[in-house]
């Protein structure tokens, strides 16, 4: 029998001049997004977010995909790592992961979505490009409002 890969990830990476700590106040922000971030809105954000944490955002890319989507937290570890995960189990479902590391005096940001299930691969590869250059654009954003001091 065939081993058949179900798996598919879009990652991108960006450099910010200011430490991982402002970085991280502004990416757990998540009431402030409308501020800074070009498609992702959270709706009724909870007072403490901590693994398993349920989130809801208004996504808003002008495609067929835009709508109200619900998250749960997966790790929450201040100033370092941020990922959830949300989709229909075994079908397509996307880890989204936020990485920050020290570099050259400032902090790499690393945005990454692993989507797994039968359909991962078919959803994804068809607009790899489109979603990575999405992914690019947000770490803009968030590079853009954090080095103006936001």
């Amino acid at each position: 029998m065939r081993n058949v890969q179900h798996t598919a990830v879009v990652t991108a990476v960006t450099d910010i001049v200011s430490p991982a700590e402002k970085v991280w106040k502004v990416l757990t922000d998540f009431a402030g997004y409308a501020q800074w971030h070009p498609a992702l809105r959270f709706v009724d954000v909870p007072p403490e977010i901590l693994p398993g944490t349920r989130l809801r955002a208004q996504v808003t890319l002008g495609t067929e995909n835009d709508g109200e989507y619900g998250f749960t937290v997966l790790h929450y570890e201040a100033p370092r790592r941020l990922a959830w995960e949300g989709g229909i189990p075994e079908v397509l479902m996307g880890q989204h992961s936020f990485v920050l590391e020290p570099h050259e005096g400032g902090t790499r940001f690393t945005e990454s979505e692993e989507f797994t299930g039968t359909a991962a691969v078919e959803t994804v590869e068809p607009s790899r490009s489109h979603m990575e250059e999405g992914y690019a654009s947000y770490g803009r954003a968030l590079k853009e409002h954090v080095e103006s001091g936001h």
